[in-house]
């Protein structure tokens, strides 16, 4: 008695377990459930979202504004809002998939993540997104009070070039996160956080020059090249190439968020 086996056509073997659509859905849904947790944590949606607003009206638009450097050069203002922009984006990126990325790991979260029926990646797509969102959010409203207080003398066109870069800048802060989250542990990723985001924010001559012989030194910071890069998006004047600054964060985003992943696919 002789049996054949029929070998699967190929029609079949391309052909997707489901539909793009409800694929995208599925990605949707996670980044909204993700955004709605994040949200739900007073300890994380508030500082991220609101205090950017009051420090940039202290720092940017009281001191700064009323200094006699701003009030001869008015353009030096555009300078200060990128910098407390800059600010607004790292916080979410690095904190929320940073510490949150430990934490569930020690958990056994992701693991559990593994075994429910979501698209390969969703869940790391969907903290991405989360960040970015509220990147967007805090950088909004940095924004509106900028232009209320009228302190802005960019034009619509290099205002939304900036934001644009700004936002989507919380790119390479999210793969730093990523590498924190899968490499430390719950009780030390808050500790690993703050040393990048600390010295980061005000060793990157963001908010005000350096001692010459620290200038050196800002290159290092992941936030001087996403600033540098916002600044020349808008046509302001820097002193480094957008093309260097802009390819530091790519590659940045590469490393670390690729070190990340082989580390989280083998051990979760």
């Amino acid at each position: 008695m002789s049996a054949t086996i029929s070998q699967p056509s190929f029609a079949a073997l391309t052909r997707p377990s489901m539909p793009l659509g409800r694929v995208l859905r599925a990605y949707l849904s996670e980044a909204r459930y993700q955004f709605i947790q994040a949200l739900r944590a007073p300890a994380f949606a508030l500082p991220f979202l609101l205090l950017p607003v009051p420090l940039y009206l202290f720092f940017g638009v009281v001191m700064a504004g009323g200094s006699p450097e701003v009030q001869a050069n008015p353009v030096l203002a555009n300078y200060v809002f990128s910098g407390w922009c800059c600010m607004a984006v790292m916080g979410p990126a690095i904190f929320g998939i940073g510490i949150g990325i430990a934490m569930e790991r020690d958990a056994n979260l992701l693991k559990l993540k593994r075994a429910l029926p979501l698209p390969p990646g969703s869940y790391l797509v969907a903290k991405m997104l989360m960040s970015i969102a509220f990147a967007a959010l805090a950088v909004g409203t940095v924004m509106v009070i900028a232009l209320v207080a009228g302190k802005l003398t960019l034009s619509a066109g290099p205002l939304l070039a900036m934001v644009g870069v700004l936002v989507f800048g919380a790119v390479p802060f999210c793969a730093i996160g990523l590498f924190i989250g899968a490499f430390s542990s719950g009780n030390a990723s808050p500790a690993f956080a703050n040393l990048v985001y600390l010295p980061g924010m005000w060793l990157s001559g963001m908010f005000f020059p350096l001692p010459k012989v620290m200038e050196p030194w800002e290159v290092i910071w992941p936030a001087y090249h996403l600033n540098r890069t916002a600044l020349a998006a808008a046509g302001m004047q820097v002193d480094s190439n957008p093309l260097i600054t802009g390819g530091v964060l790519v590659g940045i985003t590469v490393l670390l968020g690729g070190l990340a992943i082989r580390r989280l696919a083998r051990s979760g």
